[in-house]
């Protein structure tokens, strides 16, 4: 490694908006320079003729997190995004029961917890739960998801979680909100186009050359480019590792249309199967979200925007036309390559189902705060960087073929998509252990968003436990679980009384932000 790439970096030059563009920005002019305001420029430099697109994306937990640190009251987030709450992951059709019925489940953000000292699912696997889902004797969100309530009261305190909850959110807005906020922190904004990438003889990109500037040099840069990844991928040549033998999803057409019932919000985003890929419906505060995730080796264009249409019926304009979008499922080998760090799009994208895109840029951003390069470009960083990142992605990855593969459908997609595609051993080794032992926290990797709860909620949805029988019932007190129960029922089945609906909660929410 030249000397050059040994002295201090003081320079971070972000190429691309949108929010991974904005949450590194901010992330690193809020965190780096937290007490010294000149000690990293920050610089973001945007193609003036990309068009900023507003789709409606979910967020996972955490997200509140990043907000509060970063500074950003939730009040005037949630309204200049269009934002709304999200309390569970709801799928809708996935996997059939014994009739052939197709069945729907929650995936919530609470664990389920224990009870004496033993996880409470395995009471529920041994002893039921008087006719009622695992989330539902658990935990209060599927009581908050089916009525259509807030999770918080009006008037609570700012990220007040009484109830866990994450959010709904406008892209494009969301995006302007945080360079508005980045901006007046002192991130520098220029629009150009870039035109050339100069890479020096040491693999090093050392300069850009844009339509006016001509040329602009470069310390450490950030590849905000989308698909596109014009520099980690087209100018350094690092390898994309695609996912499409294992996930065979590869277009998306998002429609927006107004809310079926504008008084009933829905605080989930909903995952709705469809005979080539699924469905989401992300509501904002101002209409849905919704859109076709498809797999192009079954269902045409043509067939897939009928197919939608179908589904959402008169709220689709009737001269509305459809607008594809071409999926790159999979990841790039290493996120951090020389002096150049992909972040969003431009890295990797293990396709919509669990809504981990805007996780994925803000794990990024954390460990470029936690390994930055400040006395010089550093191969033992780097190395770090890319390995969390790596087992991060084969988590993401793992999870989602999880969910295709353990459908039941019989369509010709579903058939595919568990007989005709290539599982991970990692994902193989969990399932066939989980048909034996229930999951335990010494399972997975519990560093990232899906731990032994995740995995057991999206499995106990799905019915694959179902009709397996499993040790260790000695140790469960039968009274115990029927007194867990009983006080679980009473607790929760006041919840929809105490809580406003969504709706009320977004209204006053706005008329507060109005007469300001």
């Amino acid at each position: 490694m030249g000397i050059q790439h040994r002295k201090r970096i003081n320079e971070v030059t972000i190429i691309g908006g949108g929010a991974a563009g904005w949450i590194m920005a901010l992330f690193l002019v809020t965190k780096l320079n937290a007490h010294n305001k000149k000690n990293v420029k920050v610089t973001l430099i945007e193609s003036p003729r990309i068009p900023h697109i507003g789709v409606g994306e979910g967020t996972i937990t955490g997200f509140s997190n990043m907000l509060q640190e970063l500074g950003v009251p939730e009040h005037e987030f949630m309204v200049a995004s269009d934002a709304t709450f999200k309390c569970a992951g709801r799928f809708v059709g996935w996997n059939l029961n014994k009739q052939g019925k197709p069945t729907s489940f929650l995936n919530p953000f609470i664990a389920g917890g224990d009870l004496e000292g033993v996880p409470t699912y395995h009471y529920y696997r041994k002893f039921g739960g008087d006719g009622r889902s695992y989330v539902g004797v658990t935990q209060p969100t599927e009581q908050i998801v089916l009525n259509a309530r807030s999770p918080k009261k009006i008037g609570d305190a700012p990220y007040d979680m009484k109830t866990p909850y994450t959010y709904h959110l406008n892209a494009a807005a969301f995006s302007e909100q945080l360079a508005n906020i980045a901006r007046k922190r002192g991130v520098k904004y220029i629009q150009d186009e870039l035109q050339k990438v100069i890479v020096d003889e040491e693999g090093f990109i050392s300069q850009l050359n844009f339509e006016k500037k001509k040329h602009y040099p470069v310390q450490l840069v950030i590849d905000c480019t989308g698909f596109r990844s014009r520099l980690l991928q087209d100018a350094l040549g690092e390898p994309f590792m695609a996912a499409g033998d294992s996930l065979l999803v590869d277009k998306a057409i998002p429609m927006p249309v107004p809310h079926a019932d504008p008084n009933r919000i829905m605080p989930c985003t909903t995952a709705r199967a469809m005979s080539g890929g699924w469905m989401f419906e992300v509501p904002l505060y101002s209409r849905l979200g919704s859109g076709y995730i498809y797999s192009s080796q079954f269902k045409s264009d043509d067939q897939a925007w009928d197919e939608l249409r179908a589904q959402l019926g008169e709220r689709v304009p009737k001269d509305a036309s459809p607008r594809v979008i071409d999926m790159k499922i999979g990841r790039v080998r290493n996120t951090w390559v020389k002096n150049c760090i992909g972040a969003g799009l431009s890295s990797g994208f293990i396709e919509p189902l669990e809504a981990t895109a805007l996780y994925t840029i803000e794990r990024t951003a954390r460990l470029l705060v936690n390994y930055f390069p400040e006395n010089g470009i550093d191969e033992l960083g780097i190395r770090q960087f890319n390995s969390i990142l790596n087992a991060m992605y084969q988590q993401l990855h793992e999870f989602i073929v999880m969910i295709y593969y353990t459908s039941n459908r019989e369509e010709p997609f579903w058939l595919a998509a568990r007989n005709d595609i290539k599982v991970p051993d990692s994902l193989l080794e969990k399932l066939e252990l989980w048909q034996h032992y229930l999951p335990s926290s010494d399972d997975v990797d519990n560093r990232f968003f899906f731990t032994h709860w995740t995995w057991y909620f999206m499995l106990e949805g799905k019915g694959w436990f179902n009709g397996r029988d499993y040790p260790g019932g000695g140790r469960l007190n039968y009274q115990a679980w029927k007194n867990y129960l009983a006080e679980g029922k009473q607790l929760f089945d006041r919840v929809p009384g105490a809580l406003p609906s969504h709706r009320q909660y977004l209204d006053a929410m706005h008329e507060y932000a109005r007469a300001q």
